[in-house]
């Protein structure tokens, strides 16, 4: 019985230990910014991309240039590619509205292609 035991809490421990390095490793890649990070600066965005307004909302903007200056690199590019790729796939948002984005809010470094077809390794 002693053996069961130590058996079943050995295999806790090894899941535990898996599930935070999934955990961990998926968050985001050293450098990059996180996908949480992306989607907490576009929610603000939200009916906009999503097609339910005309215009981006008075707190879109901002959020946006917010994590505009956080993009430094590369990796920080294809970290937000992949994220809104993703994202923009599971929400319908409206492609069209996605790409005016980055220029109704004047941003420079954030200017990634939202496309379910797009490569974000070939993003720099």
């Amino acid at each position: 019985m002693a053996v069961s035991k130590k058996m079943v809490e050995g295999v806790f421990v090894v899941g535990l230990v898996v599930t935070m390095m999934n955990v961990w490793g998926g968050v985001s890649v050293e450098g990059a910014i996180s996908c949480n990070q992306v989607v907490s600066a576009m929610t603000p965005c939200a009916t906009y991309l999503l097609g339910n307004a005309a215009t981006p909302a008075a707190a879109c903007c901002p959020s946006i240039r917010g994590l505009d200056s956080q993009v430094k690199a590369t990796p920080d590019r294809q970290a937000v590619c992949n994220c809104l790729k993703t994202q923009a796939q599971s929400y319908g948002v409206k492609l069209g509205k996605a790409a005016n984005l980055p220029g109704l809010c004047k941003v420079t470094d954030l200017n990634v292609p939202i496309s379910p077809n797009v490569d974000c390794s070939k993003v720099h």
